[in-house]
């Protein structure tokens, strides 16, 4: 067996001027060929980097892509730590060129990482976080009035933390990365990896997404990201915290900026500006670059364009986005339908299950969501067909609608209604369901020009099923 050190097999070391820390860093190979980074510090930092590195070795576990740790000792230099050699390129320096579609989407896979190293608990001696942060806060706006600086608006701010901090009661802890923005993430081959655990820490996981430093955000990755980290919408608990966590980070930034220089001072009054307006003066926790549903925008043709659209707002001529139409029957020929609510367009009208896709779903993926979202009803993939596609400009916007057709058992019971969005469902037949639409309680053929083409065509497979039963009989 080979014991040799891999620390002692480096044929090559190039030195590396990046990072805060004061370690020393190499981009170095041996003799194999195998590149790594090595980093040395000085010996008094031995407990702390031997944290770091066992708490990265429980992080790649995890399936996370990183910079993943290879080894760790001591050498005449202090404490060195080997990690996996990342051939990319850092993440902020490519975000901008690529497009909407793919920043938003490189948003949600950093999110998605985020949540896996939120799996990894905190310890359970670990402090109560409502008095580790209650505490934290005292202490940054005590040190705030006494700096001899004010923003314009810190009122609002401090009446929010005032006003909020009953959002720090009973929080989870858990260990955090510490310092996951974006200049810690590099894409390799189209991978987005993260890495620079030094600040690691354990406390609430949703301090982790403070902003107060970006200054100009980017709202295609920012949006992607907690989408990804909530795998759909975040709460609106989140949000309240969100805006507290960004605020009471704020103060301290700003006192550390009074003792940098006017010209520092300057930059991080702009950016309380900012922030300010980010969330209204703090009468909306939902910050003002965070992006409502986005849809993919699709050519002429319906082919995807690369850029986004936030539903609500105009769509540029010639520009589409896609619509599903999910019509589910059973064995009998009856079909799923639901009611719409009173609060949408075509209030209280029956309809089948539809909507837009969201950004980086595909048609089917889309069809299953809608079902289950609005019914609560899960359908198999394997029963779905596309019936046809067709485009058309409804509502000043132009679409490509996707009908969908499924063949499954529904069970009454198994309807979960969404509110806001449907307020009733039910098993219809093509009769029942003519007749609503001849009574003005089903939407019409204007809006689903193929139903009877559709209700044909269940009928022909229908006959056909029957037929062939009778041939086996």
């Amino acid at each position: 067996m080979n014991d040799i050190k891999k620390f002692d097999a480096i044929a090559k070391k190039e030195p590396i001027d990046k990072g805060w820390s004061g370690d020393k860093k190499f981009r170095v190979e041996t003799a194999d060929g195998q590149r790594m980074l090595l980093r040395i510090s000085d010996i008094s930092k031995y407990d702390r980097r031997k944290s770091e590195y066992d708490i990265m070795k429980r992080i790649a576990a995890l399936g996370v892509p990183m910079c993943e740790p290879i080894e760790f000792g001591t050498c005449d230099d202090g404490v060195y730590s080997l990690q996996s050699w990342i051939d990319g390129k850092d993440l902020p320096d490519v975000l901008f060129d690529l497009s909407e579609a793919e920043q938003y989407e490189l948003g949600v896979k950093s999110g998605e990482i985020l949540r896996k190293i939120h799996t990894i608990p905190a310890p359970e001696t670990q402090e109560e976080w409502a008095v580790v942060f209650n505490g934290y806060t005292d202490a940054i706006i005590q040190k705030y009035k006494e700096c001899g600086v004010r923003f314009a608006g810190d009122d609002y701010v401090l009446a929010y933390i005032e006003q909020n901090r009953r959002l720090l009661e009973n929080r989870p802890q858990c260990l955090k990365h510490g310092d996951y923005f974006m200049n810690n993430m590099m894409l390799e081959h189209g991978e987005l990896k993260v890495i620079d655990f030094e600040s690691y820490s354990f406390g609430d996981p949703w301090i982790e997404f403070f902003h107060v430093r970006l200054g100009a955000v980017n709202p295609y990755f920012l949006t992607g990201q907690l989408r990804g980290y909530f795998n759909g919408e975040p709460p609106m608990e989140f949000f309240k915290l969100y805006a507290f966590y960004n605020v009471s980070c704020l103060l301290p930034v700003i006192c550390h900026a009074v003792s940098h220089g006017q010209d520092e001072t300057d930059k991080v009054m702009k950016q309380s500006q900012d922030i300010l307006e980010w969330f209204d003066n703090m009468s909306n926790p939902v910050p003002s670059w965070y992006l409502k549903e986005l849809w993919d925008v699709l050519d002429e043709n319906g082919n995807q364009t690369g850029r986004l659209h936030e539903r609500g707002k105009p769509m540029k001529q010639d520009d589409y986005h896609l619509v599903v139409h999910v019509w589910v029957i059973n064995g009998s020929g009856e079909f799923l339908i639901s009611k719409r609510t009173p609060n949408k367009i075509f209030p209280d009208m029956w309809e089948c299950t539809g909507g837009s896709a969201v950004a980086g779903d595909d048609s089917l993926t889309s069809a299953l969501k809608e079902v289950k979202e609005e019914l609560g009803i899960a359908l198999d993939p394997e029963n779905g067909q596309l019936f046809r596609r067709y485009k058309r400009n409804f509502f000043e916007s132009g679409d490509f609608v996707d009908v969908w057709l499924f063949r499954q058992e529904i069970n009454s019971a198994d309807i979960v209604l969404q509110p806001d969005e449907t307020c009733d469902a039910m098993l219809a037949d093509k009769e029942v369901i003519n007749q609503m639409i001849t009574d003005g309680n089903f939407i019409g053929r204007e809006l689903f020009p193929y139903i009877d083409e559709l209700f044909e065509f269940c009928d022909e497979r229908r006959a056909k099923n029957e037929q062939a039963k009778n041939d086996i009989v």
